[in-house]
């Protein structure tokens, strides 16, 4: 499966259709990442950074996609999220890669999980999209 710069959720809704259908490989170039930004309430040691509107936008880009990315490992993919062209070209830049790996998922699940929770309550988030849509194939 491959979705470049699906807007906010749209990438979820690739990354799930992509998992729900046991995709070999998944790559994705996220674009607008405004779902846990209108619900982030920073209330740790970065309150004061993510005061600043551009940096909080900034902060709920990596959040967004470090979840994303940490979902796709809880399912059994291998994840790579890394810049995949010049920051010249575009600023939304960063590409993520899952590829189904054929081990055992149950301890790397409860690990992603358990990460994901503890993001989430650091950040005031309450639930990614993608947790969402993974939540209603089970």
């Amino acid at each position: 499966l491959i979705a470049l710069h699906a807007c906010d959720v749209a990438t979820d809704m690739a990354l799930a259709g992509g998992i729900h259908a046991n995709a070999n490989m998944i790559i994705a170039a996220p674009c607008c990442h405004k779902q846990i930004r209108k619900e982030m309430s920073t209330q740790n040691e970065l309150a004061p950074l993510l005061r600043h509107g551009i940096l909080e936008e900034r902060q709920a880009e990596l959040i967004t996609d470090g979840i994303r990315a940490l979902l796709l490992e809880s399912e059994g993919y291998q994840t790579k999220v890394f810049e995949f062209v010049s920051t010249e070209h575009t600023a939304k830049n960063v590409m993520i890669t899952a590829v189904k790996s054929g081990k055992a998922v149950d301890k790397r699940r409860e690990k992603s999980l358990d990460q994901i929770e503890s993001i989430k309550s650091g950040f005031g988030i309450k639930k990614h999209y993608l947790e969402t849509l993974l939540s209603k194939k089970k």
